[in-house]
């Protein structure tokens, strides 16, 4: 089993993942567009439009403008979640020392990313507790729900909820996790880990790359197509009579 999960699987997950979001995106380009779409007031200049995509990204700010409970419950969610995968880079890249370029001592340097992940890891399991509250006890959200807004929850609920368990009661060398997944990239894979948590942990981040593609997560990336749409800057016509 450690065999399938550990080894086969990651290139399987790997070459779906990768197949279904250039397929999807490469399709979204190919959607006709036979007229401008931009909203005015749109800005000007093609750094203008960048700039309100990033601010539409970023701070979500079309939802601000209309729920801010929900945009509380989804930022928290987004931003924690963007800040764990990048500190899964340079925490298992860097075995937790990345923070000794500013001075400080190695051994600092790993508490301090520890301290940072887990801060990080409650405020994620908070946004995904109190977007799954809402998804149960509003009915118009539970009307308009189907099995894959659920199978989404499952996964990332699954993904936090073990990493966290992990984080705080069962935690893992970083450099056991670097060597596997060196391994794997390298095209030498290594036995996993053999800890229940962390094959669980991996298992479920497998299974939510393996649905991604196919899922609603793409608006993560379609958020970029669509805004663009809306935002690139139109030139103006005058129409004289």
């Amino acid at each position: 089993m450690s065999v399938l999960f550990g080894w086969v699987l990651p290139y399987i997950v790997l070459i779906v993942f990768l197949g279904g979001m250039i397929h999807r995106m490469l399709a979204w380009t190919h959607i006709p567009v036979p007229f401008k779409l931009t909203v005015f007031p749109s800005p000007d200049t093609t750094c203008g439009a960048v700039a309100d995509l990033a601010k539409e990204a970023i701070g979500f700010r079309s939802l601000w403008r209309g729920k801010k409970g929900l945009w509380f419950m989804s930022w928290l969610f987004h931003i924690s979640l963007a800040f764990i995968i990048v500190g899964h880079f340079f925490g298992i890249g860097l075995l937790g020392q990345q923070f000794t370029m500013f001075g400080i001592s190695a051994e600092e340097s790993e508490h301090l990313s520890a301290l940072m992940g887990t801060y990080a890891g409650v405020a994620l399991v908070l946004g995904l507790l109190m977007l799954s509250i809402r998804r149960i006890s509003s009915p118009t959200v539970r009307f308009i729900s189907n099995f894959a807004d659920y199978l989404a929850l499952i996964l990332l609920i699954g993904i936090a909820g073990s990493g966290m368990y992990m984080r705080l009661f069962a935690e893992i060398p970083y450099s056991v996790v670097q060597e596997y997944l060196v391994g794997l990239l390298t095209l030498h894979p290594i036995a996993p880990p053999n800890h229940p948590a962390f094959l669980f942990h991996f298992t479920m981040v497998e299974l939510l790359l393996l649905y991604f593609p196919s899922s609603k997560l793409m608006h993560s990336c379609g958020i970029f197509f669509s805004r663009w749409l809306i935002t690139r800057p139109h030139e103006r016509q005058v129409i004289l009579k």
